[in-house]
């Protein structure tokens, strides 16, 4: 079966397909909007690979305007993609990206400093962006396994599996939230859990999608909760 993100991931020679085989997984969630008009948002766009997953994306979505958010890329304003310099871990910064980002938006990549800090306020922050049955997508979660040693782009990185704050048991614990009608958990460290249809974890990234616009009628086995 022919894999688009495959064959472009190869071309433009990201690690996102070299590496992490994420082609394996990526088109389950967002085959859907390669047609679709709009926009999607990638925070890390590969400077150090030539841009490689800019270009992959900017053909694998032929339709849709490329929004790349990166602390070592400067701002760039072209027709089919725009590219804002901006650090993850800034909320001022990442408000002054989402004041500027004019397109519907349908999907959010996240393969930026890694750092589960970082991962969870960019998605607190960007999330309500999403149309309704978007994608967000956190990649490199394998950091948040990582004890020791000198950490990433110069940040420290002391988690470790069970780690309180490793993003991969920040969104373990939002599990309740996708179940809210039934757990009543609606609030955590993961914000919007009202709005999160469903969390799934794979090899090396999470994948969050956004509920359908529609309104619930009341639960009828209340009384058991």
């Amino acid at each position: 079966m022919n894999n688009k993100m495959q064959e472009l991931g190869l071309k433009y020679s990201t690690d996102k397909v070299a590496h992490h085989k994420y082609h394996e997984i990526f088109p389950i969630y967002i085959e859907k909007f390669y047609s679709q008009t709009g926009g999607i948002i990638e925070i890390g766009i590969e400077p150090e690979l030539k841009e490689a997953s800019l270009n992959m994306w900017l053909e694998l979505f032929p339709n849709m305007h490329i929004y790349g958010l990166d602390i070592g890329t400067p701002d760039q304003f072209e027709k089919r993609h725009t590219l804002f310099q901006c650090d993850q871990s800034d909320k001022v910064q990442l408000d002054k990206c989402i004041s500027r980002i004019k397109d519907k938006i349908y999907f959010i990549n996240d393969d930026g400093s890694h750092i589960p800090e970082h991962q969870l306020l960019t998605f607190n922050k960007l999330f309500p962006l999403l149309e309704a049955e978007g994608v967000y997508i956190i990649e490199d979660i394998e950091v948040s396994y990582w004890r020791q040693g000198d950490g990433i782009y110069g940040y420290k990185t002391r988690y470790g599996k069970g780690s309180p704050k490793s993003i991969i048991e920040i969104f373990k614990k939002a599990i309740d939230g996708v179940n809210a009608e039934f757990s009543r958990q609606t609030r955590g460290e993961v914000k919007h859990q009202k709005e999160i249809a469903s969390i799934c974890f794979h090899k090396n990234c999470i994948v969050i999608t956004k509920k359908q616009k529609e309104e619930l009628g009341e639960y009828r086995f209340k009384e058991n909760l």
